[in-house]
């Protein structure tokens, strides 16, 4: 049985966990923190979801990968602003070969791997995502499969994660291709129940994401307003449809077009969004910093590389950037 780890087995992470693990497709570890962790050794990890709770007993839960041995499967579910100090842990943990997933919101730190040659995108900069290039020289980039999220989750206790929606998951391998190992992670998690489809072209898939995140989490953040709430207010809702245009204007320009099939209105329907706060609002209330360069920061370098005009969002980074200050400063 394929030994695999989660390391951050927080909201997204603790629910792929307790799937794995309670339906017997491998043997999983955790990699958590504090009291989360010890919340977990003590009592196990619980997914609650529509009013079931279903707790397990990780095969080893820690906050030191080196306790671990090395893994056929690291899903990495940390925010994005942990991932450049976290590369010598995941270097040491895979087995050789092995894969490591990452299931994170935002411009992912491989974005220009695995493109043709002379792709535009491949020359970006990812300064801001990989500042001194711990991923790419540490762990490289050859080991990364990437992954979308659409799974609402939160930590309600420590030891505790709570689903409030339908999980879905896209992985795919950064140069597109069908390859052995995304197939084995894909089946996976659908061996776990878990619904989960392998993708050719991810990155329009990353821009069909932030254009979700990006309209409804700084907002959120910024006004303390749920997302639902924030779509009652015209002047915030009309900020809300510029941040989208702008999305997709970016992904257009750098070849990864999103708006064939994407449904702008419903992003605006308050019956069809729920009235929750946002991860970023979830971040600010706890003091924890915002994946505010994975989310807009690295977004506006792809603008501003392609003369996409960004009006909205040149507006909306600066205001985070200071929240996010002060919260890190005080939380």
């Amino acid at each position: 049985m394929k030994r695999v780890t989660i390391y951050g087995a927080g909201a997204v992470g603790g629910n792929v966990a307790v799937r794995l693990a309670s339906a017997g497709v491998a043997e999983v570890s955790v990699v958590a923190r504090g009291a989360h962790l010890a919340a977990i050794r003590e009592r196990g990890l619980t997914l609650v979801q529509n009013d079931q709770r279903t707790t397990i007993r990780p095969m080893a839960a820690t906050d030191d990968p080196a306790d671990l041995p090395p893994q056929d499967l690291i899903i990495v579910t940390l925010k994005a602003t942990s991932l450049p100090e976290a590369a010598p842990a995941l270097a040491a943990l895979r087995a050789p070969g092995a894969p490591v997933l990452f299931l994170i919101n935002g411009i992912p730190w491989w974005w220009s791997h695995g493109l043709p040659a002379g792709h535009p995108a491949s020359l970006v900069p990812m300064d801001l995502i990989d500042p001194d290039r711990a991923l790419r020289d540490g762990l490289g980039a050859d080991a990364a499969l990437g992954g979308v999220i659409y799974s609402p989750n939160e930590v309600t206790a420590p030891g505790e994660i709570t689903n409030r929606g339908h999980s879905r998951f896209l992985l795919g391998e950064p140069d597109g291709s069908l390859s052995p190992r995304l197939s084995a992670a894909v089946d996976l998690f659908a061996g776990a129940g878990i619904e989960v489809a392998a993708r050719t072209d991810l990155r329009r898939d990353v821009f069909g994401k932030l254009v979700l995140n990006v309209s409804v989490n700084p907002l959120c953040a910024l006004t303390g307003l749920t997302a639902r709430q924030r779509l009652l207010e015209p002047g915030i809702r009309d900020l809300s449809r510029a941040l989208i245009d702008e999305v997709i204007a970016v992904s257009h320009a750098s070849g990864f077009p999103v708006a064939d099939g994407l449904d702008v209105e419903a992003l605006l329907d308050t019956a069809k969004v729920p009235d929750a706060g946002s991860s970023m609002l979830q971040d600010v209330l706890a003091g924890r910093p915002m994946e505010v360069d994975a989310l807009l920061g690295q977004l506006q370098v792809l603008a501003r590389d392609r003369q996409v005009a960004t009006p909205a969002l040149d507006g909306v980074l600066p205001l985070l950037q200071g929240l996010n200050r002060r919260v890190t400063r005080t939380g």
